[in-house]
């Protein structure tokens, strides 16, 4: 385990894993919003917090399928 923080391939997926984890965390959020804006104002905070655990919950279980698959 530890000989795979010197391999440099590692570390270029792990930063590449990173870009794609943040902007589809943004675009997500962007998503979400103008989603949300569309509905009366009391309901619009639980729908994002909704939609942004919904995607949350998702990109783990993803992630997670991955990792078996690999495996």
């Amino acid at each position: 385990m530890i000989e795979l923080l010197s391999d440099p391939g590692v570390w270029a997926s792990f930063l590449t894993l990173t870009i794609l984890e943040i902007v589809l965390g943004v675009d997500n959020v962007i998503f979400i919003s103008i989603a949300a804006a569309r509905l009366p104002e009391a309901e619009r905070k639980r729908a994002r917090v909704i939609g942004l655990t919904g995607a949350l919950i998702m990109r783990v279980l993803l992630l997670m399928s991955i990792a078996w698959i690999i495996g």
